[in-house]
């Protein structure tokens, strides 16, 4: 039977495995996705393996690699893009804002 802390378990190693894949992309430059694919089986088995077995240490650090990088894409690249829309807008003199 599947428990909760196989569960929290499989979580925490997806969470390691999508933040560190991503980090590999900003090395790792392709137009096959199927590239990132393959990748990402070997990274979630070893993601598994280190939180079942290896020390905290370990796997603190894939999370923390994998969540520095989710939240740079999420957060800083979010804003970015809102500041240089907004930036756009003002610098073309767009006139939509008035109506509001």
């Amino acid at each position: 039977m599947i428990d909760s802390q196989f569960l929290l378990k499989v979580f925490t190693a997806a969470f390691a495995t999508v933040g560190i894949e991503e980090f590999i992309k900003n090395f790792l430059k392709t137009k096959k996705t199927w590239v990132y694919a393959l990748l990402m089986i070997p990274l979630s088995i070893g993601s598994y393996f280190s939180v079942e077995v290896l020390s905290m240490w370990v796997i603190g650090g894939l999370l923390t690699i994998g969540c520095v990088q989710i939240c740079y894409q999420t957060i800083v690249q979010g804003f970015k893009a809102i500041i240089e829309n907004l930036a756009r807008r003002i610098g073309s003199g767009d006139k939509g804002a008035e109506n509001v």
